[in-house]
């Protein structure tokens, strides 16, 4: 698979970029809410996502940065960076920002999934988080901050068209919401979305 992301001038143009949809839902998943999104790079900011859920009243618990989002019900992404001449393996650099209702936020990155370390507070408030909560469903839109990006990978490299690596999630790891979405398959007998191996490919258009 192949995410194509395009460069957009301003928060309002997102809609028009490549849409990506998480139907993939695996491992026994009691819950298989319908979600879709967009990722672009916004000029000089960093990379740009919404992401819409069909999902009435998600669960909303955690209110805190930090918090295991992932015991509510969240939404997902998951970038990955190999350095020059580096194969793409589970052990490569990548990072993970998790969400839930409230817009709370979960991230940290590192190599592989052990030795990971938060985001600083400064990191945190870049994100600039927007999170709407309507009858039916619930939007999320947020910036993964190109200042971050710059830290843990190539990023002007990237920008000239280096390919990268994603994926986008749907999870709840509560029993009686349990459910595992994502954009790529994921190719494991137990729940596990930190493979980058499994991600897609993206590229900055």
């Amino acid at each position: 698979m192949e995410y194509i992301v395009k460069k957009i001038n301003q928060k309002s143009e997102i809609e028009q970029c490549e849409k990506f949809s998480i139907n993939q839902y695996m491992w026994n998943s009691i819950q298989k809410p319908k979600m879709h999104g967009w990722m672009a790079y916004l000029d000089n900011k960093g990379l740009y996502v919404k992401m819409i859920c069909e999902e009435q009243e998600p669960k909303r618990v955690f209110k805190q940065h930090r918090d295991r989002v992932c015991e509510d019900s969240a939404a997902e992404v998951f970038l990955a960076f190999t350095e020059e001449n580096e194969e793409l393996t589970n052990d490569c650099m990548y990072i993970n920002f998790e969400f839930n209702a409230n817009g709370a936020l979960y991230a940290k990155y590192g190599k592989g999934r052990k030795n990971r370390q938060f985001l600083s507070d400064d990191e945190y408030k870049m994100v600039e988080i927007k999170s709407v909560i309507y009858e039916k469903q619930w939007e999320l839109e947020f910036l993964i901050p190109e200042l971050f990006l710059k830290k843990v990978c190539d990023w002007e490299k990237i920008k000239s068209g280096k390919k990268f690596y994603c994926n986008f999630y749907k999870i709840s790891e509560n029993e009686e919401i349990e459910h595992y979405g994502s954009y790529a398959p994921i190719d494991s007998p137990t729940p596990n979305f930190h493979l980058p191996v499994c991600f897609a490919e993206a590229t900055i258009e």
